[in-house]
């Protein structure tokens, strides 16, 4: 049996790690975290299914290209390596999600911190590098956000977010695409953002690039 409910302190404020460490000790309750759950999953089933992979040639040289099949919706993710990527050594990551023709196309695409044209520069640079394109098919009501986006201004910040909708199930999928390349330590190419801890996926995210024109 199991219980997931709020724990409140005898001052009436919400426990915390060490309190329920404590708590848990004193009742004889055992105690697991959400990293715990994560990490137990993660080693036990997956949400991808790796397909094949082979040598791309790219307009920025070669990279492996890993294809990937989402088991809930069937979806291909592909993911495009550069380097021998290691666990144990800062890896140059740029999640991209959905990718669709039109960011194949457009080399300055606004609605993207990184363009997939100025993510490959920098990957190709970089000792070791991993762009994970999510959803390669994408959807007619995502292109079409994209397309209604041209009517607004390059700083319209709603045109901005169409490709932020980042849910924990994506974050999942990008972790696991991740973790089956051999990332261990991340550093990725994005604006900074909250997200979920990646420590139940055996992931470390060590800082962030902001965009190729910060870095100029």
């Amino acid at each position: 049996a199991a219980v997931i409910c709020e724990i409140l302190k005898p001052d009436g404020t919400m426990a915390r790690l060490p309190d329920l460490i404590e708590f848990a000790r004193e009742h004889g309750l055992k105690i697991g975290t959400i990293a715990d759950l994560i990490q137990y999953r993660s080693e036990h089933e997956s949400m991808i299914e790796r397909l094949g992979a082979r040598v791309m040639e790219t307009p920025w040289g070669p990279f492996e290209s890993v294809a990937y099949r989402d088991l809930a919706s069937g979806a291909l993710h592909l993911a495009l390596v550069h380097g021998t990527v290691s666990p144990d050594v800062e890896t140059l990551v740029r999640v991209h999600e959905p990718a669709t023709l039109l960011d194949v196309l457009f080399c300055q695409d606004t609605n993207h911190s990184w363009s997939i044209g100025a993510t490959m520069e920098a990957i190709k640079a970089a000792p070791s590098g991993v762009l994970v394109l999510l959803n390669c098919q994408g959807s007619a009501e995502q292109l079409l956000d994209k397309v209604q986006a041209w009517n607004h201004s390059d700083h319209d910040p709603a045109s901005a977010e169409l490709a932020g909708r980042y849910d924990l199930r994506t974050y999942g999928i990008g972790a696991q695409i991740m973790r089956d390349l051999n990332v261990g330590k991340a550093r990725l190419l994005a604006r900074p953002r909250k997200m979920p801890s990646m420590a139940g996926f055996s992931l470390t995210i060590t800082g962030y690039d902001t965009g190729p024109q910060s870095n100029s």
